[in-house]
């Protein structure tokens, strides 16, 4: 992630927020997942598991285009 808000700084005004399911583990249980990583978009699973840098890329241009 960090590496394409360097190659596409627009990608920088994309709010994230992580939870860590030790240190979190109530919160991460309020969320339907097994894989992680998972991307939710407004509340609704988008991604769920092995994440390439195409497809986190294509996830920040969703929520570009979705704000």
């Amino acid at each position: 992630m960090n590496e394409l808000k360097k190659e596409h700084p627009e990608y920088a005004e994309v709010p994230l927020e992580t939870v860590d399911e030790n240190a979190e583990k109530e919160r991460a249980d309020s969320y339907d997942y097994y894989y992680v990583p998972t991307f939710y978009l407004d509340g609704k699973k988008i991604h769920e598991g092995v994440a390439s840098k195409e497809i986190i890329e294509g996830i920040f241009k969703k929520a570009l285009e979705d704000r």
